[in-house]
């Protein structure tokens, strides 16, 4: 026998030593995180097909929420006409649902967590199709800011359970491309709500064709949840021991009782009248510096790129160069296009540095591996703004020129790079607590981004642009400086002695440890 068929001989009998074998005959590798069980229901084990089509809908229905919280931004001049208010009222039909995307998660989850996913998404999608309709029908400024707050509040639960669904189908070598396409679609959501809403309001000459189009997006997310977005809760045993068998899990789980897409059972025990605590739980984990510093990082470069150079671009390109309905649409090409071409490099491009890593460490696996690769990300957003500003400043009035567009769409591609690299190293941080930790990220970025637009048109007004982009690139520059504390001081925030240890042990942990075959 030849060293090389020994060697193989050697790691089928630890194979089957452990009971993995239907596990390297479904995956080809047994040095999973998590280790998926033997039932084909384990969403851990579902075809790429299936997988990857409910991460589409999941990372759509994410975008939704901004996009939705975007849309009306091409329609602010219809506003000031047809309700009576200033441009700057008009732009709190975008702001306030902000804060309602970074707050009602809160709720979101722990419903979901007792409910299962399925059911949330489902209904999600519904009403708020619903709201959106109805949105399309208010005559007053009121009435229609209650019908954006409550789309806001239908359609946010993505904003918290979008990652942990990631997290509940895909293997942790996969969830940094995976998260980044999340990512992405959140990223881009409000980037491309005016590109496209610019000129179907101009065409059509009424605002309201903004909630029909959304309403009608909605209804079909809707249809397409009911056949391709099957229940991914699912009572995984842990493996690390070699304990349960599949034949155990098998029968708990592929049951008559037990269908993805049919049946509906409650996945908690846990009493509804703790659900108020269960809300406002999560909020704990914003002492964990490695929680807090990267989102406070990404929720400031957002709100100075994306959120910036969006809603300010009425007010700034479209006032300056005398831009139409459907001219103001057309500016977020650029910002939409520096998103796209930034994702790859993000999603892959970290995921790649991590094997390398881990490879180069001998198995070992640190989460903090992965930040370096988002300072190009900081240091690019902040050309991109400081291009944005300065060629705005100086270019005519009253003639488009292309160059402020030139530097939102490099803005945006440093954003990316950003936006997956803290989402990722967040969620990676806390391996048994997905969840509470994407929701903190959303949660902390929406209640930042909630406060810009008050203040965007004041200060742009009184310091003028170049000026005011300078001030905004210092504070991304401060949101960096975070992210180097992470790099490195947050492995020891992680092991120290008030980090979460007794839980990494209790959820079966592998971050920091070899993973053997």
């Amino acid at each position: 026998m030849t060293l090389v068929e020994k060697t193989e001989s050697r790691i089928r009998e630890d194979v089957a030593s452990v009971s993995l074998e239907k596990v390297l005959a479904r995956h080809g590798r047994i040095d999973l995180v998590p280790l998926p069980s033997d039932s084909p229901e384990d969403p851990l084990n579902w075809s790429s097909f299936r997988k990857n089509m409910l991460l589409a809908l999941v990372a759509f229905h994410a975008c939704l929420g901004p996009f939705s919280a975007a849309c009306v931004i091409p329609s602010f001049e219809d506003f000031v006409v047809d309700f009576g208010i200033t441009l700057t009222e008009a732009s709190y039909l975008v702001s306030v649902p902000i804060v309602f995307l970074g707050t009602i998660p809160l709720l979101w989850a722990p419903v979901s967590n007792r409910i299962g996913r399925r059911p949330v998404y489902l209904a999600s999608m519904l009403l708020s199709a619903a709201m959106q309709l109805a949105s399309a029908y208010c005559t007053t400024y009121g009435s229609l800011m209650t019908t954006r707050v409550l789309v806001s509040v239908f359609i946010c639960p993505p904003q918290s359970i979008g990652a942990s669904t990631v997290s509940e189908v895909f293997f942790v070598h996969q969830k940094g491309q995976k998260m980044g396409i999340w990512a992405l679609l959140v990223s881009v959501g409000p980037t491309i709500a005016p590109l496209i809403m610019g000129p179907l309001v101009y065409h059509t000459g009424q605002w309201q064709w903004t909630f029909y189009f959304l309403a009608i997006i909605n209804f079909a997310h809707f249809i397409l949840y009911i056949f391709f977005c099957p229940e991914t809760l699912f009572d995984r045993p842990d493996r690390s021991n070699g304990s349960p068998t599949s034949s155990m899990v098998e029968s708990v789980n592929t049951g008559k009782w037990y269908t993805p897409y049919t049946s509906f059972r409650r996945h908690s025990t846990e009493p509804w009248i703790r659900l108020p605590l269960n809300v406002i739980s999560p909020l704990r984990y914003l002492m964990k510096p490695t929680i807090l510093l990267p989102s406070l990082a990404y929720a400031i470069t957002f709100t100075y790129t994306n959120v910036l150079l969006t809603v300010q671009i009425p007010a700034l390109l479209g006032q300056k160069y005398l831009l139409n309905t459907q001219q103001v649409g057309l500016q977020f090409i650029a910002p939409f296009l520096g998103a796209l071409l930034g994702e790859p490099i993000a999603g892959y491009g970290s995921d790649k540095w991590m094997q390398y890593r881990v490879r180069k460490a001998g198995g070992t696996r640190q989460p903090e591996w992965r930040l370096p690769f988002a300072i190009p990300g900081f240091l690019i957003a902040i050309v991109g703004l400081m291009i944005f500003g300065v060629q705005l400043q100086n270019t005519p009035a009253g003639v488009w020129n292309v160059t402020p567009d030139v530097g939102s769409g490099i803005a945006l591609f440093g954003l990316q790079l950003v936006t997956t690299v803290c989402t990722t190293y967040a969620i990676e941080s806390q391996p048994g607590h997905t969840g509470q930790a994407a929701l903190m990220v959303a949660f902390i970025r929406q209640m930042y981004a909630f406060t810009g637009p008050f203040y965007f048109t004041l200060q742009f007004d009184s310091m003028g642009t170049v000026n005011a982009c300078g001030l905004l690139s210092g504070l991304i520059a401060i949101g960096m400086c975070f992210i180097l504390l992470c790099i490195l001081f947050g492995k020891s925030w992680r092991t120290g002695k008030d980090a979460i240890s007794r839980e990494q042990e209790s959820t079966g942990d592998l971050s920091d440890e070899k993973v053997k075959v």
